[in-house]
């Protein structure tokens, strides 16, 4: 009996038709099996997030800042876990995103099908949290456009921005929500159970529209868009006295930043007000007045010696009588780079000092 020897280019043309055949698959069985070729009404069958309505909705039916669940295309009964795929969550935007507008403006319509684990997601309405979230293990979703807050992370198939399929939204002549007959490929409303590119020119447009808000909740801190480093603006939760921030990498997943900012009314330096102060695990840094505290995994011992990718930095100090805690993950010069552009005025690097 002869014995068949496959050649390694052999082995790898197989390799690839397994793969095909399995992506063709999962592209089969991910989006609805059917679409309606007409506008069709939306039905929303059990509210949630500070909704209380139910039935075919109107605009004036639901509050800002509230979500409920409705099944696409309509003819598919709710309630089966089966029909997982053709679950969706319609959304109206709190006032902060637009949420308050009479027109689709104020709402979206998204898979609640999370691309990654497939659990279904849930909108959450609560002060500080606004935003989709998987129970299972995925990174939340913003509301406004539907990005991962990890936007760069990549899984089997997913697009690079890891946003969620969603459903164009018009008013019918009755006054009735409709969804527009959807096109189920990545780059236009996505495909339910992998995922939508969004460019990250939309992504910051989204970006500004929360950056803007906050801009008149608090005059003194003016945070840019992206950072220098490539960090874009994901998240910003402010009122007068506190704002926090969070920045995301779109292409390098280890890189994010964070910037959470608290009215103290206060002058002192870190040094006086005491229980930030640890020797043995931070450092103290001069700029100009201010004195900064920094610590972290991999402090500047005179070269940046670590992977940026294993090094994470916290800059902490008083300035306007606002403490400010900057948190970036990447090199000691890059960081301090960006704390000097967003706090000081584009001081230059060699102008912070260290001191004994």
């Amino acid at each position: 009996m002869k014995t068949l020897h496959l050649s390694k280019f052999s082995i790898f043309i197989i390799a690839i038709l397994i793969v095909a055949f399995v992506t063709s698959g999962m592209i089969f069985y991910s989006s609805p099996s059917s679409i309606s070729n007409q506008n069709e009404r939306i039905y929303l069958h059990t509210p949630f997030s500070n909704s209380d309505f139910n039935g075919y909705v109107k605009i004036e039916d639901m509050r800002p800042n509230s979500a409920g669940i409705f099944m696409y295309p309509s003819s598919v009964p709710y309630g089966d876990r089966a029909n997982a795929y053709q679950t969706f969550m319609l959304i109206r935007l709190p006032k902060t995103l637009g949420g308050d507008k009479n027109d689709t403006s104020s709402f979206r319509a998204y898979s609640a099908l999370d691309p990654t684990s497939h659990c279904l997601m849930k909108y959450w309405p609560q002060d500080g949290r606004q935003r989709i979230e998987d129970p299972c293990i995925s990174q939340p979703y913003r509301s406004i456009d539907g990005v991962s807050y990890n936007p760069g992370l990549t899984m089997i198939r997913a697009p690079t921005t890891g946003a969620l399929p969603k459903l164009d939204l018009d008013v019918d002549s009755q006054g009735y929500l409709v969804v527009k007959p959807p096109i189920w490929t990545e780059n236009k409303n996505g495909v339910v159970g992998i995922g939508r590119d969004v460019s990250k020119d939309e992504i910051l447009l989204s970006s500004k529209i929360l950056l803007n808000y906050c801009k008149n909740q608090m005059t003194w801190l003016a945070l840019p868009v992206e950072l220098q480093t490539g960090g874009v603006l994901m998240d910003m939760n402010c009122k007068s006295d506190h704002l926090y921030a969070v920045y995301a990498n779109i292409d390098y997943t280890y890189k994010s930043a964070s910037v959470d900012v608290t009215f103290c009314n206060c002058t002192k330096t870190p040094k006086e007000l005491g229980p930030w102060i640890n020797s043995e695990n931070g450092q103290l840094w001069n700029i100009g007045n201010t004195t900064i505290y920094v610590s972290g995994t991999a402090l500047q011992t005179g070269g940046n010696k670590i992977d940026p990718r294993y090094s994470e930095y916290n800059f902490r100090f008083i300035k306007n009588g606002y403490e400010v805690f900057f948190t970036d993950v990447g090199s000691f010069d890059d960081s301090a780079k960006e704390v000097l552009s967003d706090f000081f005025n584009d001081n230059d690097i060699s102008d912070l000092k260290r001191m004994a």
